[in-house]
């Protein structure tokens, strides 16, 4: 059980400290909505060289402690990213890649997979512009951010896919979507995994992220004692920290390097 916290209003949550003196973090951040806005298709977001160049400076100063958490899959992330190659939880923790390039991924079978794919364009093709997002061909997300008075239905849809595929699915909501993914595997997971590898592994876990999806990691740092940010006015939340747009978040990193510079000069 999630513990949300009724904050009701963006100001409710105070912006993340910065690490105190010997303090190691471990960073994780979400993508779409926390380090670039929401866009109308996932695949016109674009991550700008200052940016990719600001993430490359603090892997370096954290020691490499650096991964993503988000609901695209791998390929996708490398794409976003390149040319840096970090470590990820990606599709929600179904796709994972640690510092030294090793890679988990929870596959359903394969006959399964196909029927939740079939099901899920069947009920797309019903509803004007909604559409489905295909995810290394696990997890399935119909998109209706183009018609949100549709998302009660999507929803409705999406559960009753989820509750024919033999108990391999369920539906994770998010940003205008439902999405159909494989159980048993979340972004608190993930990082949780991530956090007993090198060089993750006995750092203060601080994560970011706008979504629903980014509750389970949230409640996982808050439960290791780190730090959890949600990015937007989205509430309730299990987060203890906020930002309010991709643009305070990018502010924030410059913040923490910054920070992180002087403090390596000091040493």
């Amino acid at each position: 059980m999630l513990n949300l916290h009724p904050f009701t209003s963006q100001n409710a949550l105070a912006a993340p400290p910065l690490p105190k003196i010997g303090e190691r973090w471990a960073l994780f951040v979400d993508i779409d909505g926390t380090l670039v806005e929401l866009v109308a298709h996932p695949n016109m977001v674009r991550i700008n060289a200052s940016t990719l160049a600001l993430l490359d400076s603090l892997r370096n100063l954290l020691g490499g402690a650096l991964a993503m958490l988000s609901g695209r899959n791998l390929l996708d992330i490398d794409r976003l990213l390149s040319p840096l190659f970090l470590p990820a939880g990606a599709l929600h923790g179904l796709e994972r890649r640690d510092y030294a390039g090793n890679l988990t991924v929870a596959n359903p079978p394969a006959e399964i997979s196909a029927q939740v794919r079939r099901a899920c364009q069947l009920e797309a093709d019903l509803l004007d512009q909604v559409w489905v997002e295909e995810k290394s061909g696990i997890a399935f997300a119909m998109h209706f951010r183009a018609v949100p008075h549709a998302g009660e239905m999507v929803h409705r849809c999406a559960k009753n896919i989820a509750a024919n595929s033999s108990g391999w699915y369920v539906v994770q909501p998010g940003n205008g979507v439902a999405e159909l993914k494989p159980k048993g595997s979340d972004k608190g997971s993930a990082l949780r995994a991530l956090l007993e590898t090198s060089p993750f592994q006995g750092r203060v876990p601080v994560v970011l992220g706008d979504d629903l999806t980014d509750e389970t990691a949230f409640a996982m740092v808050e439960k290791l004692g780190g730090l959890a940010v949600v990015v937007g006015d989205r509430r309730p939340t299990c987060a203890h920290y906020g930002l309010g747009t991709p643009k305070d978040v990018i502010d924030w990193l410059i913040r923490l390097l910054d920070h992180l510079q002087k403090t390596e000069l000091a040493q």
